[in-house]
């Protein structure tokens, strides 16, 4: 699934069909690099005002949501990415007049950093575009295709942690060690001469520190929100008022479940928060009626279709508000041109909209979908299989990881299930075809569960095992961090989907693959020839 970017006449925002990746253009990467400068900025002078124990740490947000700006930035206005980049760039200037009025009360000799950009009030969004590509040439000139690769990781490293972290953030969490080592990666980039294996190492360390904010995710969502359960949702309509909940956000869900309990309005799920209804406190609601529409193919299908209010949580990229201008909402801290902005927890004008618009004049019956699992019974399957592994019964174990699905990958797991070798079993969350060597754990894309089942995994079989094949099928900084640190773990067969040119810069994909020993995907005959130790070439 892929993006579709265009300018729609008399509009300044690019937009994008949701679940997939624009093309990044000149542009974008311009007004990238421009947020990137000023962010290793600030991560320099917070980092000297540690060293010379003026503890500062006052930008957690700032520089944390403007890393993730960095993957959002094509889907803000002008307005909004000029709010953005003048708030990093007013907090940059702010921390370093901090440090050297320190330094200078204090008679201590201050290292200061050139200022490769500065803006004034009277900058247009085409001024510093131009500024940040003059920028972005003059950065990768210096450095060589190694580093420029290796720093393009350490990017996508720090942007799963900062992922991470803004999760976490939605159970009142954080973790300022992490914290801390983002700023150290990002004063990395500071420094064009960095050898490439301390970029390496510090690539390393990230990924290891994403895997434990993985870990607080999942205990976090487990206090909050109960055990999983296998849950089996209804994807019917009935007639009513209803609200369309869309995204990642299980926090911004339960909100608005309790919230409007006693309003005669039905919650519908919409996209990865399908695994809410498989949370024992989701239970508690009984106006939370089941899931609508699968945001796989066509999401403007399913906003287009929804005769309700829409929220839109973490990870929705909708951009079509004037299609759906009124019916919109979100309480991001940063919403979507022509998208209503709730405020301070306040969802009565949601409500508001649901009540006016037409809802559900008539159900509409469709199959219901199993989601979440029972925990007892997976761990007996799972030692089961490990057991059949170690005694040779199974003697190719794969394992494939969360998929926003596709067709093309749809198609490629038909058909190497057909071609895997006899005694071979799969373990998958997210493509199945029902055959009776494979386990089903139906996750929806639940980072945190997906992670804590492996690791139950590799408690009984060693991780290093050639017997164990792993298969990413998605391209996001999440997958690229995780897929390090298994490496890291000397995981032995490591396939990664073909991602998109304009996803995954091929050049970094080779560093991937020589570094990690990370396998793009080709033909499933290909890919089981490289499993078996069969491959010709």
């Amino acid at each position: 699934m892929f993006f579709n970017r265009y300018r729609a006449a008399g509009n300044d925002y690019n937009e994008c069909v949701a679940r997939g990746s624009c093309s990044t253009s000149p542009e974008i990467r311009a007004l990238q690099e421009v947020i990137l400068i000023f962010l290793r900025q600030i991560a320099f002078y917070e980092l000297k005002l540690e060293e010379i124990n003026a503890s500062y740490f006052e930008n957690k947000d700032t520089v944390v949501e403007g890393v993730l700006a960095l993957i959002a930035a094509k889907e803000y206005t002008n307005d909004q990415t000029l709010e953005i980049v003048s708030k990093i760039y007013s907090k940059m200037l702010y921390a370093r007049k901090e440090y050297l009025n320190f330094c200078t009360e204090n008679n201590l000799k201050c290292e200061d950093l050139k200022l490769t950009l500065k803006l004034n009030p009277k900058m247009t969004l085409t001024d510093i575009i131009q500024s940040g590509e003059k920028a972005f040439l003059a950065r990768y000139k210096k450095i060589s295709l190694q580093q420029k690769n290796l720093y393009e990781i350490l990017i996508m490293v720090i942007k799963s942690i900062c992922t991470n972290l803004i999760r976490l953030k939605e159970f009142n969490k954080f973790d300022d060690e992490a914290y801390k080592e983002i700023l150290k990666g990002l004063n990395m980039l500071n420094y064009l001469h960095t050898s490439a294996e301390k970029i390496k190492d510090k690539i390393d360390k990230l990924a290891l520190i994403d895997i434990s904010l993985i870990d607080m995710l999942e205990a976090s969502q487990k206090e909050h929100f109960g055990d999983l359960k296998r849950k089996l949702v209804s994807q019917s309509t009935t007639p009513g008022k209803a609200i369309l909940v869309s995204g990642t956000n299980l926090q911004n869900l339960y909100d608005v479940l309790k919230k409007s309990k006693d309003l005669d309005i039905d919650i519908y799920t919409h996209a990865d928060l399908l695994i809410g209804h498989a949370f024992s406190a989701m239970e508690e609601f009984p106006h939370l009626k089941g899931h609508y529409g699968s945001c796989f193919g066509n999401c403007v299908l399913d906003f287009a279709t929804f005769p309700g209010a829409i929220l839109l949580t973490k990870n929705t990229y909708p951009n079509m508000e004037y299609l759906y201008r009124g019916k919109l909402f979100s309480a991001e801290d940063i919403s979507p041109k022509g998208v209503i902005h709730i405020t301070d927890e306040d969802y009565s004008p949601l409500f508001e909209a649901a009540m006016e618009a037409k809802g559900f004049s008539h159900g509409r019956e469709v199959e219901a979908v199993e989601v979440g699992y029972d925990r007892e019974e997976t761990i007996n399957n799972l030692t089961k299989i490990c057991d059949r592994l170690k005694s040779g019964d199974i003697e190719h174990l794969f394992i494939i990881g969360l998929s926003d699905k596709s067709d093309a990958q749809e198609e490629y797991f038909k058909k190497l299930y057909k071609l895997m070798p006899q005694k071979s079993f799969v373990i998958t969350f997210s493509y199945h075809f029902n055959t009776e060597n494979e386990l089903y754990i139906n996750l929806v894309n639940n980072l945190p569960e997906a992670y804590n089942i492996l690791k139950e995994i590799f408690i009984q079989i060693p991780i290093s095992s050639d017997k164990v094949s792993l298969f990413f099928t998605k391209c996001d900084a999440n997958s690229i961090s995780n897929i390090i640190n298994l490496s890291n773990m000397s995981a032995k067969h490591i396939f990664l989907a073909q991602c998109p040119p304009y996803v995954v810069n091929p050049n970094i994909l080779s560093t991937l693959k020589n570094l990690y020993r990370i396998l793009p995907t080709s033909t499933p005959q290909k890919d089981i020839e490289i499993i078996t130790g069969k491959n010709s070439d």
